[in-house]
């Protein structure tokens, strides 16, 4: 839209310093405007901003004695208002997110061994009594999963040595430890985006219903097979990329200079810089979030495995800590005796460095592309849906998913890579545990079955029984969770249709936070300046270049049927 010169606004607003030039005569060009400066018959001719000379004085007194500075504070606390409720919003969904990751988590552990074994029964019925009604598909689900576990713990319990493979990580310099733990991340991701599509595949009605005996044998049949063996090969390469991330990160962990202090700075300010100065929308926020969350619950458990190898390591060397020992730098300056807060101490140490990256992330993320904290909000009743739907009281209605195993949904949403996260907690879990056993044979793992004595084989009945009574706890802590969950979820159903209403506000084509109609006025007239469609070049509509005039919109994608590796804008 183009102004004449009796008619253009001025490009000024009231939150903005007086200007200093003051009004005198119109000032005239000396040579007169060239004949070949012309334009196009019916548009109208843009003049430039006449300029106001002014004296010196004029500039001294107006720098010097100006006064009247209209800043509207009012509209601008907004914004530091919103900057500075963005942690709390952000944990409060992070912190659900987490106890979502470790109910899957525990699902594995607690409720699949029970699934599989009355799949089991019933399969065992089925063969020797062909009368008997075939399995569902969701127990057929279910002795895959627990066998897809079982086999990818038998390929990679020869591979995973944990000690090979932290020498073999602790040899290499600084740079190389960075650079090695960056391109771990990258295929943790790599691996998760491709994985959930393979385990989706595998576990759905079509794959599923096929595999049975009574069906005739057709192409059809043989895509379990090959399914199952693409998700054997994922979850292998995917568990062995987090057992090398694990071990890198101990190796940082007890390192004896600073490449724990190192690898945090770097990778923190990378992703700060990677994430901050860009475009978003509140839709590419969810898949940050959500990419946040798993990220989060991932380095606790491998925080958590490192500390137990230190702590069994530390326990059973005899060191008095009090003798001035040399640990490395990372476990802190306030050794003592105290073995648990040294230990602890490089754990809490990258806990909060990376909940301080979380925030200043999100803070400064809504901060540049004006989104309220409300929309957090959104996306716990989003969560929530999907948790809700995944259970008996959700699934009484019309089913969305054509996937049999409901448990997952929402690790689906998360983007949470659940089996070979599992994977690895076995491998290492029963590495670290063969340590607390003074057994004087060669094995170097539980898997090996060496020569026991009497007093031995009571001394592993023991632990066995310990080992049933944590199972039994933890299935325990598994169901109170989940019918907590699911009971949260339920009740927050009644409050989703307002806050998606209230959300408008975090759509596209937001209203600027902090920003008076005098300054959105300003700032549109500037931009309009600044984009003028005869600076560019014309667009080739034949090259695949949208036309002036018609930018080619397309529908946006709503949060419920979005994902963390649903490609938008961008994912991280």
């Amino acid at each position: 839209m183009y102004y004449r010169d009796d008619d253009r606004p001025p490009l000024l607003y009231s939150s903005l310093p007086p200007t200093p030039i003051s009004p005198t005569r119109p000032f005239t060009p000396d040579f007169p405007p060239s004949p070949s400066s012309t334009f196009p018959p019916g548009s109208e001719v843009r003049h430039a901003p006449q300029a106001m000379p002014f004296s010196l004085w004029d500039y001294l007194r107006e720098e010097l004695l100006a006064t009247d500075f209209d800043s509207h504070q009012e509209l601008k606390w907004d914004r530091v208002s919103n900057f500075l409720s963005i942690p709390l919003a952000m944990e409060k969904i992070i912190g659900f997110g987490f106890i979502l990751c470790l109910d899957s988590f525990l699902y594995t552990f607690t409720i699949l061994p029970i699934r599989c074994l009355f799949a089991l029964f019933r399969f065992t019925i089925n063969v020797f009594r062909p009368s008997a009604p075939p399995l569902p598909p969701s127990q057929k689900a279910d002795i895959l999963r627990a066998l897809l576990l079982v086999i990818s713990v038998l390929l990679l319990n020869p591979l995973t040595d944990a000690s090979k493979i932290y020498h073999t990580i602790r040899g290499q310099d600084t740079i190389k430890l960075y650079v090695i733990f960056n391109a771990l991340e990258i295929g943790d991701r790599l691996c998760a985006s491709i994985g959930q599509d393979i385990l989706d595949c595998l576990f759905s009605r079509s794959t599923l219903e096929p595999l049975s005996h009574r069906m005739p044998v057709t192409s059809h049949t043989f895509r379990p097979f090959l399914f199952f063996t693409l998700a054997t090969l994922y979850n292998v390469a995917h568990a062995l990329v987090m057992v090398y991330q694990l071990i890198a990160l101990n190796v940082a962990v007890n390192s004896y200079d600073h490449a724990l202090l190192t690898l945090l700075v770097s990778n923190q300010f990378v992703e700060i810089k990677g994430s901050v100065f860009k475009k978003f929308e509140k839709d590419n926020l969810f898949q940050i979030t959500c990419a946040d969350i798993v990220e989060r619950f991932t380095l606790a458990m491998m925080l958590c495995v490192v500390a137990f190898r230190n702590l069994i390591e530390l326990s059973g060397s005899e060191f008095d800590l009090s003798e001035g020992i040399v640990l490395p730098r990372s476990f802190g300056w306030f050794r003592g005796n105290n073995v648990l807060w040294t230990i602890s101490y490089p754990v809490l140490t990258v806990m909060a460095s990376e909940m301080g990256v979380d925030w200043l992330k999100h803070a400064f993320i809504t901060k540049f592309n004006h989104i309220r904290p409300s929309v957090y909000e959104r996306y716990t009743d989003v969560l929530c849906r999907d948790l809700a739907s995944g259970s008996a009281v959700g699934r009484r209605g019309a089913r969305k998913h054509t996937y049999v195993d409901q448990s997952p949904l929402v690790a689906r949403r998360l983007g949470f890579a659940s089996l070979p996260l599992a994977v690895v907690a076995i491998l290492v879990g029963s590495q670290s545990i063969s340590l607390l056993f003074a057994v004087n044979s060669d094995s170097s793992s539980l898997w090996t079955i060496p020569s026991l004595s009497h007093a031995e084989i009571i001394h592993y009945l023991t632990w066995a029984a310990m080992g049933m009574l944590f199972w039994l706890c933890f299935v325990v802590i598994k169901i109170i969770m989940g019918v907590n969950l699911v009971s949260y979820a339920t009740r927050r159903r009644a409050g989703m249709e307002a806050r998606s209403a209230e959300d408008v506000v975090n759509d596209f084509g937001r209203v600027p936070i902090g920003e008076g109609k005098e300054e959105q006025v300003y700032n549109r007239e500037l931009k309009n300046l600044l984009d003028d469609e005869r600076d560019d070049e014309p667009r080739t509509a034949e090259i695949g270049e949208n036309k002036p005039g018609r930018p080619g919109k397309k529908e946006r994608v709503k949060l419920e049927d979005l994902t963390r590796f649903t490609m938008v804008k961008r994912i991280w």
